[in-house]
């Protein structure tokens, strides 16, 4: 006479709900990861032109804007104004800036060191020097920063 074993069979079957169930949420995280991380390679091209933007900013010095001719201070303050929404429209989307700080420890989660500088006066391993700021989105990190790192003596 065969007879079924009905522990046996409810333990297959919560395992196979459970499973099931497993299987559901882990598609449902995929889903919004790829929402949320879709747009990375587009953030990354736009981190070029802010980039750009800031290298237009810098090369002129703030005297040289201040003398100069009013359509310089004019294309100056609009680069300024375009920079700040475009940052602006970064952090509504989620990307951040990683900004190192000078004398902090190195953190290769997000820097990337560049070169090393033999500072006697600086602790070994933090931060001499920002290369380029690194950017996250939603708190993953999609560009390292670029640093100088003091070196061991």
């Amino acid at each position: 006479m065969f007879t079924i074993s009905l522990p046996n069979t409810q333990d297959k079957y919560q395992r196979t709900l459970a499973d099931r169930e497993n299987v559901r949420l882990r598609l449902e995280k995929q889903i919004v990861d790829a929402k949320q991380y879709g747009i990375q390679g587009f953030c990354k091209d736009l981190l070029e032109v802010s980039d750009v933007f800031r290298k237009a900013i810098e090369s002129v010095t703030e005297e040289q804007v201040q003398k100069g001719s009013p359509e310089l201070k004019n294309l100056y303050d609009g680069l300024v104004m375009t920079e700040t929404q475009l940052l602006s429209v970064f952090r509504r989307h989620g990307l951040e800036q990683i900004k190192p700080v000078i004398g902090e420890k190195f953190d290769p989660s997000q820097q990337e060191a560049m070169f090393e500088l033999p500072l006697p006066d600086k602790k070994p391993g933090t931060v001499a020097h920002t290369v380029r700021l690194g950017w996250t989105l939603h708190s993953r990190c999609i560009r390292s920063a670029q640093v100088g790192v003091v070196k061991d003596n």
